[in-house]
C-alpha cells in the first residue's frame, strides 16, 4: 500500500546540546494545558499471524488544545468531544509504541521521546523492562517519523549514547533528508525550529547504524514501509504482515480518538503540511475502513489499537 509519493530533500549537520534545545521548542508543546501523572500501563499484546506485537506506553503529552485545532473554535472543539463522551476542553495525548517480535528480530517502532521532553513522558525503558523486555535485546528501531516523541528516546539522556545498544535503525530516506537539511530549522515554522535541531543531533548520532528506506521496502520480516506523509515529508505507516492477517501501525496519520475519524479534513496544528495530511488521512481511513485492518495509532486512547468503521460521511474507531 503507498497512499502519496515519497518526498526528498538534502543533508545536514548540527549538534548543539539538548539542554539549549529543549528551551527553543516553545511553550506549544512544552506546557501542559491540564496537568496528568503518568499511570503505569501494562503493555497489551496482539497477534498477527505467528507475529508477535505488543503496544507499550511512553506516557502522555501534554499539549494545549489550541495548538492542536489552531482553526477550529472552542466551541466546535467542545461539540465534538462532548459527543464522544470526552472532556470537553480536550486530554493529552498517549504515546503508544510498538515492539514486534518477527523471526529473529524484536523491532520496536518508534523509540519514545527519552526523559527529556515532558516529565510525563519517556516512560518506555521502565515499561519495556517492566514487560521483560531489556534495551540489550532489541535488534532493530524502525521510526515513523522523526518528531522528538517518536526518536529522541534512541539515545539516553543528553546524547551520551545508544539507549538501544544491539540495534539498528530505520527511517524513511525523503524523512532524513528532510530534518538532515542544513537549512531546515530556518524553514521551520517557530514551535519546529528548536525540535528540528535537536532531531538533526539525534540522527547525526546513530547514522552510522541508520539504513534509509523507500515506501514499499521490507523493513524487518513481515514488516514494510507504507507512504504515508504530510504529518512530515517523510512520514512512513508500518504495515506488519503475516498468515494472512494484518495490522497497520499509523504513527502519526490518526492522532485523535475523536478528531481524526469524525473530522478528518480538519487541518491539525503539528501536520508540517496540513493539506496533505488530510488527504493521507482521508485515504488510510478509506483502506482502513475497506479491508477490516486493524490499527495502532501512536497518540490514540491506549492501547490505540482498534479497527476503523465508516459513520455516514465520516469514520469511528472501534478498539480491539
Amino acid at each position: 500500500m503507498q497512499f502519496l509519493p515519497d518526498l526528498s530533500s538534502s543533508a545536514m549537520r548540527l549538534t548543539p546540546h539538548r539542554r539549549s534545545v529543549l528551551k527553543g521548542l516553545g511553550a506549544a508543546l512544552l506546557v501542559p494545558y491540564a496537568p496528568l501523572a503518568h499511570a503505569a500501563t501494562a503493555p497489551v499484546p496482539h497477534k498477527v499471524g505467528g507475529i508477535e506485537v505488543m503496544v507499550v506506553s511512553d506516557g502522555v503529552l501534554n499539549v494545549p488544545l489550541s495548538f492542536t485545532l489552531p482553526e477550529a473554535t472552542p466551541a466546535e472543539a467542545a461539540a465534538l468531544f462532548k459527543a464522544h463522551g470526552l472532556p470537553e476542553q480536550g486530554a493529552p495525548a498517549q504515546t503508544n509504541a510498538v515492539l514486534v517480535r518477527t523471526g529473529k528480530e524484536i523491532v520496536l517502532i518508534d523509540a519514545g521521546s527519552g526523559p527529556n521532553f515532558q516529565p510525563t513522558a519517556g516512560k518506555l525503558q521502565e515499561n519495556l523492562e517492566a514487560a521483560g523486555i531489556a534495551p540489550e535485546q532489541i535488534t532493530k528501531v524502525v521510526f515513523t517519523h522523526a518528531h522528538a516523541d517518536h526518536l529522541w528516546g534512541a539515545i539516553d539522556d543528553f546524547g551520551d549514547g545508544d539507549r538501544f545498544p544491539n540495534a539498528s535503525y530505520v527511517i524513511a530516506a525523503p524523512e532524513w533528508d528532510f530534518w538532515r537539511d542544513p537549512q531546515a530549522a530556518e524553514k521551520m515554522p517557530d514551535w519546529l525550529k528548536g525540535m528540528a535541531i535537536g532531531t538533526a543531533r539525534v540522527l547525526s548520532k546513530i547514522e552510522g547504524k541508520t539504513e534509509r528506506r523507500k515506501a514499499g521496502d521490507t523493513v524487518a520480516p513481515g514488516l514494510s514501509y507504507v507512504a504515508s506523509p504530510g504529518h512530515t515529508p517523510g512520514h512512513m505507516s508500518v504495515l506488519v504482515a503475516d498468515g494472512g492477517q494484518s495490522l497497520m501501525i499509523g504513527g502519526d496519520v490518526l492522532t485523535h480518538t475523536a478528531i481524526s475519524f469524525a473530522q478528518p479534513a480538519w487541518r491539525i496544528g503539528s501536520d508540517f503540511d496540513r493539506d496533505r495530511a488530510v488527504l493521507t488521512r482521508k485515504a488510510l481511513l478509506d483502506q482502513l475502513a475497506g479491508d477490516k485492518t486493524p490499527l495502532v495509532g501512536f497518540h490514540l486512547a491506549w492501547p490505540g489499537l482498534g479497527v476503523v468503521e465508516r459513520a455516514g460521511p465520516a469514520y469511528r474507531f472501534i478498539p480491539l
